[in-house]
């Protein structure tokens, strides 16, 4: 994902946050989700800031992308992250694990739910992480999907019904036939 400065809300900065340092996973750093980043200082930021890696220089959480998202969504504040996933198609949400259900709290979870009504018309996706555990966010329910590998697939899925088309979204290995399918 390659944000720019020029994409971001007005007036707003991560000055008091560094939730994405515990949130994000960084490859290069070999840094899992959910577990803050050796480098952070959580009262001071990025103790190498001047050579952080690529996929923190170009990061950008939604808070800061997206002006409909106020000041409660501050990650800082809210203890989840928003961010999108332009090649899976799909809207995450990093919760701080040592706060789980966050998500499911207002304004979040109604706003959470709109998106995932949203994503079904794009062919898109609304999953909420905590740590290495997924949640797929569907527009009639919340499929509880445990902990998911990185070498992982989430796959969504329609299947008719008498009552119209039932959404859902599935683990599946990243050798299981359906993903080429796709």
């Amino acid at each position: 994902m390659a944000d720019t400065a020029t994409d971001l809300v007005p007036g707003r900065s991560c000055q008091g946050c560094t939730l994405c340092c515990k949130l994000m996973e960084i490859d290069v750093l070999s840094k899992p989700r959910g577990t803050w980043c050796p480098h952070c200082d959580r009262t001071r930021g990025c103790t190498i800031y001047a050579s952080r890696p690529e996929p923190c220089r170009v990061f950008h959480c939604g808070y800061l992308r997206i002006a409909q998202l106020d000041e409660r969504w501050k990650p800082a504040k809210a203890k989840l992250l928003v961010n999108y996933e332009s090649g899976h198609n799909r809207i995450v949400v990093h919760c701080d694990p040592q706060r789980p259900g966050a998500w499911r709290e207002e304004p979040y979870y109604s706003t959470i739910k709109q998106w995932a009504r949203n994503a079904i018309n794009e062919n898109g996706m609304v999953i909420v992480w905590t740590g290495s555990h997924a949640v797929a966010v569907l527009p009639h329910k919340d499929r509880d999907l445990g902990n998911v590998r990185d070498d992982q697939v989430l796959l969504a899925s329609t299947t008719p019904s008498a009552k119209g088309p039932i959404y859902d979204v599935i683990v599946v290995e990243p050798d299981d036939p359906r993903i080429s399918a796709r």
